[in-house]
């Protein structure tokens, strides 16, 4: 993989992962504004902001093929939500 390709995969998963939170984010902030919010998925969602947030200062360092999986795993999870 080249130089190019490695930082293009980084930026990638890091958009990703960005997009991820603020969608997270987004729907915490409608979630607590309903007449009863439901605060298991608030919980739930609030967990898996954690989550990413933390996963983004582990990554440093890591294979290629780790990032390629985190990509892949971040595409899907942001698909689900």
């Amino acid at each position: 993989m080249t130089h190019s390709q490695c930082l293009e995969l980084l930026e990638s998963v890091e958009d990703t992962i960005d997009f991820f939170v603020s969608g997270l984010t987004y729907l915490i902030h409608a979630e607590s504004q309903q007449a009863l919010p439901d605060l298991q998925l608030i919980a739930q969602w609030e967990a898996m902001d954690s989550e990413a947030f933390d996963l983004q200062y582990t990554l440093s360092g890591a294979t290629v093929e780790t990032y390629q999986q985190v990509l892949e795993t971040y595409r899907q999870r942001n698909r689900e939500l």
